[in-house]
């Protein structure tokens, strides 16, 4: 009885073991592994998973019998793989010691969409004529690891680094004659001084947000289709980042939120200031931060409904703070990404800014801060006379319109000034800047393939009556959430403030106190974190970009009697992938060379002697040279889409 047991058990259990997901090493491919065709069931493999660009692969197709079940063996079948469109060339499989495993080797030549193809000639003594088929559709990404590029990178910015220190000794400085203004050109300053300019574009961008909002209401509720999404996180989100560093805060002119708040204040007259307790950017950080956390683990940015609804939330706001504060008071301390774009401003080659401040104290009767009959004055309650940044100036031109003396210049400058020459630097825009570092890594880092893997490691590590009283999709939720808040909010803060409390011990007795050292590393890690947050953005802008142009065939026909042809959803990157990687590149070491510059000077700057400025640089080139290796690193791993393809 015993030995028949035993047999029985000797028979079962290679079909058992397979039941329970034993593939021999071998990993689910793509979105649907699983098909049933005439009672087989064929589940699609790969050693290793997934696949990747120039790595030799085992593409295994796992067959078996519907009912009862059990694998088939002495089968023969065909396995192809080849990109989307394009008929794969088929290869014989040979069946390995797993039972039912059939096997073929083939290293894939390109990224994108592929397809796969399996053909079953014959199984369980059954010739089928014609043969039986089964597609499937997998991504092709890039190989694991790092390449011959990614250490050359490395090495460049390490060297770079080096050089900067010594650098740091030299104070001469080289004078530039004034710059151009531009507000001498005389079409420019009647274009930017109109009083079309602001509405001609605040109009047609609240109209099409507002239909951004019905259709990602009433549209079918696929991010891959939807324009809502398409357009709000795939075409907005990158666009206006890159415009931060292009032309500043231009975007709250023509922002429907933006012009909602002043539309509201200015119809009900309202002159009420906000608490001064809360004018800083602490609640518009922890609203960008409920915010990013949000998409993490709600998936705003792949769900239509969602994005309207963030819309309609935001919108009602803005008016809800014009009714009772005045001017643009929701713009300047709660839109979650005033901060952003502020400290991100700085980066940008324009700024307006007085011409002549003898001139203004002799002149000026605050016009062009209270407003006049030309000009409604400064919506941000920013100072012309005393500004020195971009950090909270529009770009609305109202002051130029005010101003009696016409004393103010819009001119061309160097990339970053503002950081190492504006007199003011405060905690909450140094903590802000330096938690978009981590935010902007750690986002970045929760798109890799690799990604799911380490969360579920690090989930093991919870008590065992934790794990038992949730359900995984929770657990798996708050050790996310932990990481990503914790790693940004505590982690790499404490790390700047530990780089900050080295940099007080090298310079002994001419420390300037660890708060304000903080602040000054915090200023400097600003084109750290934009070069992240550029090279990001610039990846799903041109990889995914494409797929705005069906999106919009298809909401056109839908919603328009007019058609823009058949949407094509086969989309193709906008841009190579190794033409994305090497603007990413140029993007990550040009800005870490800027953060250089900027530790630089304001080293020189608050420690006179040069000596010093040297000493205190040192722990700041680390940070920045460690933070941009990490994003190197990050950029050239295997990396999912925001959205189906």
């Amino acid at each position: 009885m015993i030995a028949r047991l035993l047999g029985a058990a000797l028979v079962l259990l290679p079909v058992a073991a397979w039941a329970h997901g034993d593939h021999g090493g071998a990993k689910a491919l793509g979105e649907t592994s699983l098909v049933t065709v005439q009672g087989y069931q064929v589940e699609l493999l790969s050693r290793p998973s997934p696949l990747a660009l120039g790595q030799e692969s085992e593409l295994v197709a796992k067959i078996f019998k519907n009912s009862p079940l059990r694998p088939i063996s002495g089968g023969r079948v065909l396995v192809g793989l080849a990109p989307v469109g394009t008929p794969p060339e088929l290869n014989a499989a040979t069946e390995t010691t797993w039972a039912g495993n059939y096997v073929v080797a083939l290293t894939p030549a390109r990224t994108g969409m592929h397809q796969i193809r399996v053909v079953m000639e014959e199984l369980d003594g059954r010739i089928f004529a014609p043969p039986l088929v089964v597609d499937f559709q997998v991504g092709i990404g890039r190989a694991p690891g790092m390449g011959v590029a990614v250490w050359t990178l490395l090495a460049l910015v390490t060297g770079i680094a080096l050089v900067s220190v010594y650098a740091a000794t030299l104070k001469a400085r080289i004078k530039r004659p004034a710059a151009l203004n531009l507000l001498e050109i005389p079409w420019l300053r009647q274009v930017l001084t109109s009083p079309a300019f602001a509405p001609a574009l605040q109009i047609p961008v609240l109209l099409l947000t507002a239909a951004v909002v019905l259709i990602g209401l009433v549209d079918v509720q696929d991010g891959a289709v939807n324009l809502a999404t398409k357009l709000t996180w795939i075409l907005w989100w990158p666009g206006i980042v890159f415009s931060f560093v292009l032309v500043g805060r231009l975007w709250c002119v023509m922002c429907p939120f933006g012009a909602l708040n002043e539309w509201t204040a200015r119809a009900t007259g309202t002159q009420r200031m906000f608490p001064k307790a809360l004018r800083h950017l602490w609640l518009a950080t922890f609203a960008f931060v409920l915010l990013t956390w949000a998409d993490e683990q709600l998936g705003v940015i792949r769900s239509p409904r969602m994005t309207a609804w963030l819309i309609l939330f935001l919108g009602v706001a803005s008016v809800l703070t014009g009714l009772f504060f005045a001017r643009r008071t929701f713009c300047r301390y709660l839109c979650p990404i005033t901060g952003l774009q502020g400290l991100y401003s700085m980066i940008a080659p324009v700024e307006l800014r007085v011409d002549e401040r003898a001139r203004c104290r002799k002149e000026c009767d605050q016009d062009c801060y209270r407003g006049n009959e030309k000009g409604a004055g400064c919506p941000m309650f920013e100072f012309p006379m005393t500004m020195d940044r971009n950090t909270y100036c529009n770009l609305c031109f109202e002051c130029v319109k005010a101003c009696p003396p016409h004393n103010l210049a819009l001119r061309i400058r160097a990339l970053g000034r503002d950081l190492w020459t504006s007199g003011r630097r405060v905690l909450d825009e140094a903590y802000l800047a330096v938690i978009l570092v981590g935010l902007t890594f750690l986002v970045t880092a929760q798109m890799l393939t690799a990604w799911s893997g380490w969360v579920s490691g690090l989930a093991r590590w919870l008590p065992g009556w934790v794990r038992a009283g949730l359900r995984p999709v929770t657990y798996l939720g708050l050790v996310e959430s932990a990481v990503l808040l914790g790693g940004a909010l505590v982690v790499v803060p404490l790390v700047v403030l530990a780089g900050a409390a080295l940099a007080q011990h090298l310079v002994g007795v001419h420390r300037l106190g660890l708060r304000r050292t903080f602040v000054i590393f915090g200023y400097v890690l600003i084109p750290v974190g934009l070069a992240m947050h550029l090279a990001h953005n610039l990846g799903h802008l041109l990889l995914e970009g494409g797929g705005i142009i069906p999106a919009v065939q298809r909401a056109v026909a839908l919603y328009t009697p007019f058609s823009l042809g058949e949407p094509d959803w086969q989309i193709l990157p906008l841009a190579a992938e190794p033409v994305v990687e090497l603007i990413q590149a140029i993007f990550v070491v040009g800005f870490f060379v800027l953060s250089l510059v900027a530790g630089r000077r304001l080293s020189i700057k608050v420690y006179p002697d040069p000596r010093v400025a040297s000493r205190a640089m040192i722990p700041l080139v680390a940070l920045s040279l460690i933070f941009t290796a990490i994003g190197v690193i990050l950029l050239n791993q295997p990396m999912g889409m925001r959205h189906g393809m």
